[in-house]
């Protein structure tokens, strides 16, 4: 039936999002959810001060706070939305298989398959979504982080556009990890935390890519992370100054509607590979009998 698809959405969604919790009260896994990307976000920005404080100690040494403290700040509130999804999704397979041992059945079930994955996906992506919100919050508090990242600046139309197009790229990315842990033993719930540190070191996060090595820097221009990341940024601190060192990376001159046109252009390829590794990983995982293999530590 047409509507199945969104029925296996939801009730997979719920599921996640009872599993996520791990069926607590909902008023303490919310408390949950606020402390932990406080405490993450207050770290990094006491570990960046004091970065800062050590290089202009130096001689000649200059405040990193103006041109990086923005960069850093909303690059980690953005990616912990990639890591969510990304690991959520490819670590139903481990759970659902190795300890509910309940995957084989749901794929037998009239449940849409891959509904399914993404429903589940949708309750790792909204605590990765309410993180990142707290996140940028917090530094709405902080006086020193609220005037270096410049809020006033946000640009909501492009941050809808860089949202809506950054779900679809999320979604894909989750079903080629999930698809690759269909066919793989317990120890594959280590290949998304390893893609998600590779993704992240790559797609400019922590850095620009110009600070990559030449031979890395068209690897990172052909992720879609990188564009999604740029995207955000400018969406929610602006564009970046001309006198910024940050001026010279291979992006600095892209307009907004490039980048969103190259994360479209991007995400479009990856959805096409992601469906056509979902469709041979499931097929071989049921002729292998990998959807109710349970293999151990």
């Amino acid at each position: 039936m047409p509507t199945e698809p969104l029925r296996t959405l939801g009730w997979s969604a719920w599921l996640g999002w009872q599993i996520e919790s791990n069926w607590a009260d909902v008023r303490l896994f919310l408390l949950y959810m606020v402390v932990k990307p406080v405490c993450g976000a207050l770290l990094l920005v006491f570990v960046f001060y004091a970065a800062d404080f050590a290089v202009s100690a130096m001689p000649g040494g200059a405040s990193l706070v103006t041109e990086y403290l923005p960069y850093i700040y909303i690059s980690n509130a953005c990616y912990g939305l990639v890591g969510c999804v990304m690991f959520g999704m490819s670590y139903v397979v481990i759970s659902d298989r190795e300890s509910y041992r309940m995957l084989k059945y749901i794929y037998i079930s009239p449940a849409q398959f891959q509904a399914y994955f993404v429903g589940r996906g949708l309750a790792r992506g909204l605590e990765g979504l309410v993180g990142g919100t707290v996140i940028i919050a917090t530094g709405l508090l902080i006086p020193k982080v609220r005037d270096a990242v410049h809020f006033a600046g946000v640009d909501v139309p492009l941050l809808l556009a860089f949202l809506a197009v950054g779900a679809v790229m999320l979604w894909a990315c989750g079903m080629i990890l999930a698809s690759a842990v269909m066919n793989m033993s317990r120890s594959g719930m280590f290949l998304s935390e390893g893609v998600g540190s590779l993704v992240y070191f790559l797609s400019g996060v922590v850095f620009p890519i110009h600070a990559l090595p030449e031979w890395l820097r068209p690897v990172s221009l052909s992720l879609p992370t990188t564009y999604w990341l740029e995207g955000m940024r400018r969406a929610i601190t602006g564009p970046i100054p001309k006198e910024s060192p940050r001026a010279g990376g291979p992006l600095a001159l892209w307009e907004n509607w490039q980048l969103l046109l190259a994360l479209t252009a991007t995400t479009a390829g990856l959805v096409l590979v992601s469906q056509l590794f979902y469709r041979h990983s499931v097929r071989k995982a049921w002729r292998n009998g990998k959807l109710d293999e349970v293999t151990g530590v």
